[in-house]
């Protein structure tokens, strides 16, 4: 069962409260903010990831890196 929301005061600079509030309306903003902040969340955890791999694994080669680019190029 989902948990109630909770309520939350941050500052943001003006101009960014802004830009979020023309892009999603008033009435978006929660929902907004609260994937922005779920997003921070899984990208802080793969950095968490990342780093402990590269503590048990050493770093990656440059062999390793090149075959990883080739297999995810940019988009």
């Amino acid at each position: 069962m989902a948990q109630p929301a909770a309520k939350l005061s941050v500052s943001i600079p003006g101009e960014l409260a802004e830009a979020v509030r023309k892009r999603v309306g008033a009435r978006g903003l929660s929902g907004f903010v609260a994937r922005a902040v779920a997003h921070e969340l899984e990208r802080e955890g793969v950095q968490v990831l990342l780093t402990d791999l590269q503590d048990q694994l050493g770093q990656p080669s440059k062999a390793d890196m090149a075959r990883a680019r080739r297999a995810w190029p940019k988009r």
